[in-house]
């Protein structure tokens, strides 16, 4: 009661004074009733269409998560951070507009965990959660627990705050069981960029990347000539280190792996039937693998590693571009950066490349177990939610992030936008505990100098009977 008295306070606190005498006029108004005026637009207070009448009468809404995941999921406690009290807020307004409260049940990070707790759920058929979000790798989807989510009412998932690149890679047979949306901040926050200096790119009298991106010429060869041209041997050893050296770029794993999907490759294809197939080799899959090969081994310019111990190397600007996530501008090491930086996404492998993708290590899906009581009250409020936090948190995330550099520069915000409507999760990445990991196992193999042929034939066979036993799985499925 005391939110909603808060909320409604805040409201009219926000409203012109209704207690002051109105002014006295001596205009003509005769004129009045032959004159049309026209009412000046109003923003719309939502950007969901759900119907403004849904009211679910003080329902708890109840939501599996991980620990991890509680502070950039639900708050309702302001405490003077802006992310986490843009949260707050809109936690808020959705308990008021649809007459629930909030509840979260943590887990930890442990996959078992949450398969047996979400499997008892479902057998007591005990409606203890609203919605279920575990983490993609851990394959929960396969046990039968989730509900057909084309089949319940209020889901828009045409709508720009659910992630195309998720549900469109994850349909069996019309049927959708997972869904990936803006109510997720890693779904921006694990999304990888390229970041760059732009005191390097002024020095080396090289293009801008923004300009790039926006006239469509972001491509690998600027990129990759770009990174070679700036690389210098500042020590005079002969050698070329980022401890010592200038260098073009560096990237870790998920990286390394991201160059392979934003430039096309789709290691998953949809088959008439609306099952997949695993249909990727051909000579653009190689010609893609060699080109990243040749830039991840045989470049003096390229430097590369398992963790994230570049990013305080890039802050010191020894190197022009840095490729890592959108979170990495959170942290101090750019914050406290000299000279400035920007960030762009992936650039395009070729002029047959028809837009930009974005790369994202992970997230958590959202999933309605068979055992929910109301899943219309479940996907109103995970459509609100995404469409909310589309609207008022993502943007302060933004800020947040990037501070000046977002607020102040529109082309950053251009940037980020493309990154994050162009998200792509392979059907092979997504279910990759499913399928021998195909889909990783390729860069994997380029970061181990194994050439493409050989890491084909050593993959193929026992791919495709994976794919064989997870299409079943989905077939079997009521």
């Amino acid at each position: 009661m005391k939110r909603k008295y808060a909320f409604l306070l805040a409201l009219l606190m926000l409203l012109p004074s209704c207690a002051a005498e109105p002014e006295e006029t001596t205009a003509d108004t005769s004129a009045a009733a032959d004159t049309a005026v026209s009412e000046p637009e109003t923003e719309k207070l939502y950007l969901d269409n759900l119907p403004e009448e849904l009211n679910f009468g003080g329902s708890n809404f109840n939501m599996l998560i991980r620990e991890e995941k509680v502070n950039d999921t639900i708050s309702e406690e302001m405490i003077g951070e802006i992310v986490n009290d843009a949260i707050a807020e809109r936690t808020l307004m959705l308990e008021d507009r649809f007459d629930i409260e909030f509840g979260l049940v943590p887990l930890p990070f442990d996959a078992g965990t949450w398969t047996n707790t979400i499997a008892a759920s479902v057998q007591a058929a005990d409606g203890a959660y609203d919605v279920v979000l575990p983490d993609y790798w851990w394959g929960i989807e396969l046990g039968g627990y989730f509900m057909d989510l084309n089949q319940i009412s209020h889901f828009d998932f045409d709508r720009e705050y659910w992630c195309a690149g998720w549900n469109e890679n994850t349909e069996f047979y019309g049927k959708l069981y997972t869904a990936v949306g803006d109510w997720s901040l890693d779904l921006i926050g694990n999304t990888m960029g390229i970041y760059f200096n732009k005191t390097i790119i002024e020095e080396a009298q090289l293009a801008n990347p923004y300009d790039l991106v926006k006239s469509g010429d972001w491509y690998h060869d600027t990129f990759f000539e770009m990174a070679e041209s700036v690389v210098t041997d500042l020590n005079g050893d002969g050698k070329y280190s980022l401890a010592n050296d200038r260098m073009g770029v560096s990237y870790q794993l998920h990286g390394g792996r991201g160059f392979l999907y934003c430039y096309g490759v789709e290691f998953g294809k949809r088959d008439a039937n609306g099952g997949w197939t695993l249909d990727y080799y051909d000579e653009r899959f190689v010609d893609i693998y060699n080109t990243v090969f040749d830039m991840h081994n045989k470049s003096k310019g390229v430097s590369y590693s398992f963790g994230d111990a570049f990013i305080p190397m890039f802050a010191s600007g020894k190197e022009l571009f840095l490729v890592s996530t959108f979170y990495a501008a959170r942290g101090s090491e750019l914050r406290d950066m000299e000279d400035d930086f920007g960030i762009v996404p992936y650039p395009k492998y070729d002029e047959k490349q028809a837009d930009y993708l974005s790369y994202n290590l992970g997230t958590s899906y959202m999933a309605i177990t068979k055992s929910a009581l109301n899943p219309e009250m479940s996907a109103a409020v995970m459509e609100a939610l995404s469409a909310a936090n589309h609207k008022t948190v993502i943007p302060v995330l933004y800020e947040d992030a990037l501070k000046d550099k977002y607020s102040r520069d529109p082309v950053t915000a251009e940037m980020l936008d493309i990154m994050q409507s162009r998200i792509r999760f392979d059907f092979a990445y997504v279910h990759e505990a499913s399928l021998a990991n195909v889909a990783n196992k390729y860069f994997d193999a380029i970061s181990a100098n194994q050439p493409v042929a050989s890491t084909h034939r050593s993959i193929e066979k026992i791919a495709k009977r994976c794919l064989e036993n997870l299409l079943e799985t989905y077939r079997e499925m009521e």
